[in-house]
């Protein structure tokens, strides 16, 4: 991680405000706050449709991550919708980036607490952004600041007004495969030993297999490379039918796994313009048991 902060972290907000500004109706997802978010290093790219168009031709590798990136925030805000017309009052992001649910969803927003957690760099970024673009978050909205390689989800939570008692879904988007296992694991164990039986998670992870083909597959090498460079590599990824067994360790049950085929049914089958989510890449949403 830079002392400045994440780049794959704007880079996830650059994906979503190409696809809102560009791409043909229907919009996946729309995120008019993207742009901002995502930096003014975008802008430029972004802003103008000839520039934004010409980025997309000359990285088309990058369209099937945007496609994933798309449908993942989708999904799990479609899952939030729903637990909170159950009940649901608590949402927490972790590793949150530069997630614009607060602003976009500013009715859902204000009926729960939401806590967003990410490393203090990143965190701090985001905020100073916020501010510099006007934007006023919620009352509901708590920032947690944690840097894993010093204190534990738990010890954050801990310091945080997160409710233990209450039920409670983690979004948790665009991390897990820069972490070890070990690091997925013992993230995994405080999310359940913190949470109340019923509450969930929803994260995504690459296919194991992505590291047998880093030779063959031109995605792989690109994403590899990238993220090198941003000083986030790509370090782990899980094989789907190894999962259950992962997370049975851990304190949870899988409820659903997602697979790219399953998003393109959803949304992206009739789509003309070919995007379509990267297969390599699958959601799992789990249950505090």
């Amino acid at each position: 991680m830079r002392a400045q902060g994440s780049l794959t972290a704007e880079s996830s907000a650059a994906q979503r405000a190409l696809h809102t500004l560009h791409a043909q109706e229907p919009k996946v997802f729309r995120d008019p706050f993207a742009l901002g978010l995502a930096g003014p290093a975008w802008r430029p790219i972004l802003t103008h449709r000839a520039s934004a168009l010409r980025f997309q031709r000359c990285n088309r590798w990058l369209m099937p991550m945007v496609a994933h990136h798309l449908a993942r925030a989708r999904y799990v805000e479609e899952r939030l919708e729903r637990l909170e017309r159950e009940g649901l009052r608590q949402y927490v992001l972790l590793g949150a980036g530069m997630n614009s649910f607060v602003l976009r969803r500013t009715r859902l927003a204000r009926r729960l607490a939401v806590l967003e957690i990410d490393h203090p760099a990143t965190q701090a970024r985001k905020r100073a952004r916020l501010k510099q673009l006007g934007h006023t978050a919620p009352a509901t909205l708590e920032y947690l600041g944690v840097d894993f390689e010093k204190e534990s989800l738990a010890e954050g939570l801990d310091r945080s007004g997160f409710d233990s008692d209450a039920l409670c879904l983690f979004s948790w988007m665009g991390v897990v495969p820069y972490l070890t296992k070990k690091s997925f694991e013992t993230t995994l164990r405080d999310i359940t030993a913190q949470s109340t039986p019923g509450s969930e998670v929803v994260f995504d992870t690459l296919d194991r297999a992505v590291f047998h083909e880093a030779r063959n597959n031109p995605i792989v090498r690109r994403m590899r490379e990238v993220t090198r460079r941003c000083g986030e590599p790509l370090v782990s990824g899980y094989d789907p039918q190894d999962m259950a067994t992962l997370l049975g360790r851990c304190g949870l049950r899988i409820l659903e796994v997602v697979t790219a085929a399953d998003f393109t049914a959803r949304w992206f089958a009739r789509r003309k313009d070919g995007l379509r989510p990267w297969e390599h890449i699958y959601v799992v949403r789990a249950v505090v048991t």
